[in-house]
């Protein structure tokens, strides 16, 4: 059993969020949770309260220069017009983080990022707010989005892949922030990290 300063531990509960922790893969803290529950010691974590304010799936491309010069567009839905999921924003701070199926460097990954994937915010009428489209490549799979909303919007996301060409899996998570998404919701879970792991 893991030993902490008063003696062995029997019972691990935590109520941490990692944000950079790897959504669809163990990490090292998952990987440690499985090792520790292998040796008897109960592990608890919180699930979260980020309900569902998560998308995922695999990347379906399509090429709309007048909206993005380089790079693929997601489609959300069945036609190539379908590249923006409609979220309603209300006022605060908020947190986005997207991660997508490929190698981290900082989990001894010699190659790192192959795919490079952007996420953007529009106003409803389609004019980019920002973007978060800091280059990945060679680096980890995730790009943290953070913002302010001063009034109720509607809003909404794009997600790009700006270099590669694999269709690589992919989900955001809305950390923080009282958002409602609003189309193309398919139910995923947003239980990432190590309250995921097995054990």
């Amino acid at each position: 059993s893991p030993t902490l300063p008063g003696g062995p531990c029997d019972v691990i509960v935590d109520d941490i969020t990692y944000i950079t922790e790897p959504f669809l893969r163990d990490g090292v803290v998952a990987q440690t949770v499985d090792q520790v529950a292998a040796q008897g010691v109960t592990y608890f974590s919180s699930a979260g309260n980020f309900g569902k304010q998560s998308y995922e799936s695999v990347f379906t491309g399509v090429t709309n220069s007048s909206v993005i010069a380089t790079g693929q567009i997601h489609r959300y839905g069945s036609t190539a017009a379908d590249i923006y999921q409609s979220v309603n924003l209300k006022p605060g701070s908020y947190t986005i983080v997207l991660q997508w199926s490929d190698e981290f460097s900082s989990l001894g990954s010699a190659t790192g990022v192959q795919t490079d994937m952007d996420l953007y915010l529009l106003g409803a009428n389609g004019f980019t707010l920002f973007g978060f489209n800091r280059s990945n490549l060679f680096g980890d799979p995730f790009e943290v989005c953070p913002f302010t909303v001063e009034q109720e919007t509607n809003a909404k996301i794009m997600v790009v892949r700006a270099a590669g060409t694999s269709n690589v899996r992919f989900k955001y998570i809305i950390f923080r922030g009282d958002a409602t998404i609003l189309d193309y919701q398919t139910g995923n879970s947003s239980i990432v990290g190590h309250p995921n792991a097995n054990g």
